[in-house]
């Protein structure tokens, strides 16, 4: 039940954490006047917090030249770092909740070939973006690369709006290269786990 008060007492944690990093984090003083702390929380502080960590051991608590002066002791220094660590702990599990999420893009077969052809060409030619001439004339051997460019273009815009593929002009040359987004679902939704 102190437990619980203690933790429920957000002037008490909140007192607690700046001590705690005052002396710890930033190597200060092992003391702070509690005008200071003030300033730090921009909150109120009531006494009956601070004497609730003073009952608890947390901290120690004196008063000077009519100044409350304050330090953390090592339970306090103990009962802070524990709490990081929770508060870290849950931090944690809501990034990993929040990486869960996933989009599964439903491409024709041309766009998955362009996609995985345009990826394999750039890691073969060891550049980021590849001429889209030369990607037309992979995916069209036994065509004259120029009568299938407009349709090549077509399948790489429509891929560029959902950023999977980039593009580039350089002088008269376009050059494409697959976004890392694009690179990502290959991986996990093409290749089921083959290694690129």
């Amino acid at each position: 039940m102190v437990l619980y008060k203690l933790l429920m007492d957000r002037i008490a944690v909140n007192v607690l954490k700046v001590l705690y990093d005052h002396e710890v984090r930033e190597k200060a003083s092992y003391s702070t006047k509690l005008s200071e702390i003030k300033k730090r929380t921009a909150m109120p502080i009531a006494l009956p917090s601070l004497q609730r960590l003073s009952s608890m051991e947390l901290i120690t608590m004196d008063l000077v030249e009519g100044e409350h002066i304050l330090s953390i002791t090592n339970k306090g220094k103990e009962f802070i770092e524990i709490f990081d660590q929770l508060i870290e702990l849950f931090q944690t599990h809501e990034r990993e909740e929040q990486k869960g999420v996933r989009v599964k893009y439903e491409l024709t077969n041309q766009e998955k070939r362009i996609l995985i052809l345009a990826y394999k060409m750039s890691k073969e030619s060891g550049v980021a973006f590849v001429p889209l001439k030369s990607l037309a004339t992979e995916l069209y051997p036994h065509s004259d690369y120029r009568s299938k460019m407009s349709t090549v273009s077509r399948y790489v815009t429509k891929l560029e709006e959902i950023q999977l593929m980039e593009r580039k002009k350089e002088d008269r040359l376009t050059l494409v290269k697959v976004t890392d987004k694009g690179f990502k679902t290959i991986k996990e939704q093409y290749l089921k786990g083959l290694m690129l």
